[in-house]
């Protein structure tokens, strides 16, 4: 409902000149048949879009003076959530990867291999929920529960990850034990700018192991949590440990464009938004297309009157890597101030 609220908002102006047109019935259909053929590429963005390098936005890896771990011992069928805030309110942002590190059980008999211990690790996240009550414990229903981002089986004795948009490598060794980087790639994790987000890892491990992350002291408090593995809220994670779980997350903003025809080109217009308005764009970032070409020609104005000034752009379409029968493409840039962005719409036909 809000990802149709926001398709609504924005477009319309688009689909209110249609339904006033004769053509008003047989526009509904076309209309929602559009609709969900671009929420479905939007929340897809399949391989052939244009996508934006992903650009390190948050960044708190391990060191070694300062390394610690936080798990659950004997409590199998629990794990640990941290929070992350990314951007301000009013921006829309797409997580394209989140990179975490695990340490080995410091009583268990050291493994060589995150496989010789761990058979499944699934990336749980969302908006972190308000607690039902003084004891911070439990959801109100299971509709609250963390979703899974991304999950993999683990090969026995290896670092291999059975899913290949999980890469597992050696980490750093922290007092004496060793640590694994775990990266999530490609999680295409739509969350908002300015509100916490609730992120952690369950490990299906096997006998004698436990789950453990690597985390660094933190001055501010930490607001830790414990999860059941299938993503409820069981309570506050009591401990007097005021670290926080090592973190880095790649990911940009989420724009929008409109894509007409003009002539044999394309005319690509960047609506602008309170966090980007045409000033704060770097002209010189933009690229459209699979094949990121730049624009014939760009110019500010006022598409809508009344409106904020609109980024009017032309490109070719041979340029820009587009082939008939393509469904969408997508425009990435970035603000002055290096934070990326891409907007995706729908090719006319």
């Amino acid at each position: 409902m809000i990802a149709e609220d926001l398709y609504n908002q924005r477009h319309a102006p688009r689909f209110r000149a249609r339904w006033n047109s004769p053509r008003a019935v047989g526009g509904v259909v076309y209309l929602a048949l559009k609709r969900l053929i671009l929420l479905f590429a939007c929340a897809a963005l399949t391989a052939d879009l244009s996508a934006q390098e992903p650009t390190l936005i948050l960044d708190s890896p391990p060191s070694a003076e300062s390394g610690e771990s936080l798990g659950l011992p004997k409590q199998p069928d629990e794990f640990i959530a941290d929070e992350f805030v990314v951007g301000a309110a009013k921006e829309d942002w797409i997580i394209d990867r989140i990179r975490l590190w695990a340490i080995a059980t410091p009583n268990a008999p050291s493994p060589h291999a995150l496989g010789d211990f761990v058979k499944k690790i699934s990336l749980l996240g969302g908006i972190t929920p308000d607690p039902s009550g003084p004891n911070q414990s439990g959801a109100d229903c299971d509709c609250h529960n963390l979703p899974v981002l991304k999950s993999t089986g683990i090969a026995p004795d290896s670092d291999r990850a059975e899913n290949g948009e999980v890469e597992i490598a050696s980490g750093p060794r922290i007092h004496g034990l060793p640590t694994w980087q775990i990266d999530f790639n490609d999680l295409k994790w739509s969350v908002p700018g300015g509100r916490p987000m609730e992120f952690g890892v369950f490990a299906d491990t096997k006998s004698g192991y436990d789950w453990s992350n690597l985390a660094t002291p933190s001055e501010s408090p930490a607001r830790l949590r414990v999860f059941s593995r299938a993503g409820r809220l069981e309570g506050p994670f009591k401990s007097p440990s005021s670290a926080r779980i090592n973190l880095q997350v790649w990911g940009h903003l989420l724009a929008r464009i409109s894509i007409r025809p003009s002539g044999s080109n394309l005319q690509v217009i960047l609506w602008s938004a309170p966090f980007l308005s045409a000033e704060q764009v770097d002209r010189t970032s933009l690229r459209f297309g699979p094949g990121k070409a730049g624009s014939q020609s760009i110019e500010e104005e006022n598409v809508l009157h009344g409106a904020q000034p609109a980024l009017v752009m032309v490109f070719q379409p041979g340029a820009s890597g587009i082939v008939p029968g393509s469904i969408n493409a997508c425009l990435t840039g970035k603000r002055f101030d290096g934070v990326p962005f891409e907007a995706c719409d729908l090719l006319p036909h």
